[in-house]
């Protein structure tokens, strides 16, 4: 009799349970837990793990030029985006992890950092100044990193025993520092470097002829190089595409009137103005709209976000990248331009194509101008840099790096072209 009192009670005990569980799942599926984000909380988070980045950070760090140097050789990747993607996201992991385990930093002379060019190693170039702790940000870091300014060229490189070093090249001087680094030569540099099959590329120091004409850190890969053509437009003709602009920028479409050229649309005492020329530009009044936070990491990647929002959307098959950050006086200037392929788009007169001015934690002013590119099957073909190099005399006396680029001066097409820059 006690047994079956016992079942009994088991019994009442596991339907308790059952009921309890139904309850629990025909909750979740209301729409006020659904859209409350509670599901997102208690689910299994996975990992991002090293080397998982978002297509925004994708987009904003993807170097326009790589060189690793392996035990076979250097194999050098630029003006090939597809390529570039391919071969950036462990690397670019490795470099991450470099940044945010960087030791004390030394100076060292360009000698030095000519040697470590050589050694087994990668090399990243940015194509603009990035601020290092900015950089490791995008790398998957909390963007507080000890070291401070900002490079466009950084090597990773074999250090004394198996030690790897950072190294860069900073943007205010042109002076090289070094750092060491957590990661080893035998876990993490060597296996990366393995990746890359040798080409023969290198820098033009390292070829006596082309030293005398070129930057030295100009990278040298071999053989014909042809760039495509693309169709250019503005892309804010369209009401769908303005109206999304201001759905990205957080205006509303419905406070607005016609000025010279465009409209300008109103939120309390901010302006914005989309010209029809594909212009736009914001000017702040009380300083709330566009809050950054407190480190030029900060403000650089709030910028981006933006940028990305809405230049970044409707560019068509181009892509931006960081220019340049400028800081006086407490505020910042944080600049980017379009890349296609690889290779960077000169726009109007000034180069850029977004400019953002940071000041007291806000963003305050911006100007943004829309381009829209599509290729238009046409390609060019192009000398070979080393060639190209002899064919303009104009590079013997200032070394200038010599770069293919886009130039965009408001023409319905645009084509590359080897520029002294």
């Amino acid at each position: 009799m006690r047994d079956k009192s016992r079942w009994i009670e088991w019994g009442k005990d596991g339907l308790i349970v059952l009921l309890t569980l139904s309850a629990v799942w025909l909750l979740s599926m209301t729409p006020l837990v659904q859209d409350s984000g509670m599901l997102d909380l208690l689910a299994p988070k996975e990992s991002a793990g090293v080397g998982a980045f978002d297509g925004g950070q994708a987009a904003a760090m993807l170097p326009v030029r790589l060189a690793v140097v392996g035990e076979g050789g250097r194999c050098g990747v630029q003006y090939d985006e597809q390529r570039l993607e391919e071969l950036f996201p462990p690397l670019g992991a490795l470099l991450g992890d470099a940044l945010t385990s960087a030791g004390e930093s030394y100076s060292m002379d360009e000698g030095e950092w000519q040697h470590c060019l050589g050694r087994e190693g990668i090399y990243f170039d940015f194509g603009g100044d990035v601020p290092l702790p900015a950089l490791e940000r995008w790398l998957q870091g909390p963007g507080n990193t000890g070291l401070t300014g900002a490079a466009r060229r950084v090597l990773l490189c074999a250090g004394e025993g198996d030690q790897v070093l950072l190294c860069w090249q900073e943007t205010a001087g042109g002076q090289f520092f070094a750092c060491p680094t957590a990661l080893s030569q035998t876990l993490h540099l060597k296996p990366a470097a393995e990746g890359a099959a040798p080409n023969g590329a290198y820098f033009a120091f390292e070829n006596q002829g082309l030293a005398e004409r070129l930057d030295p850190y100009t990278l040298i890969t071999e053989g014909e190089q042809s760039g495509a053509g693309y169709a250019v437009s503005v892309p804010l003709a369209g009401e769908s595409e303005r109206l999304a602009v201001l759905a990205a920028l957080s205006f509303n479409g419905q406070d607005h009137a016609p000025v010279s050229g465009g409209e300008v649309y109103v939120d309390g005492g901010d302006r914005l103005v989309v010209g029809d020329s594909g212009v736009v530009t914001y000017r702040a009044s009380q300083r709330e709209k566009y809050p950054v936070g407190p480190t030029t990491a900060d403000g650089v990647e709030a910028a981006r976000a933006l940028a990305e929002r809405s230049l970044g959307a409707l560019c068509g098959e181009a892509r931006l990248y960081l220019m340049s950050v400028q800081e006086s006086g407490g505020a910042a200037r944080v600049r980017f331009g379009y890349l296609l392929d690889g290779c960077a788009v000169y726009l109007g007169s000034e180069g850029w194509a977004a400019e953002f001015l940071i000041w007291d934690g806000c963003i305050i002013e911006f100007t943004l101008r829309f381009r829209a590119y599509a290729a238009n099957g046409e390609r060019t073909l192009l000398l070979p840099v080393d060639k190209a190099a002899v064919m303009l005399p104009d590079l013997t006396d200032q070394r200038r790096e010599l770069v293919l680029q886009y130039r965009d001066t408001g023409e319905t097409e645009v084509f590359p072209a080897w520029v002294a820059v």
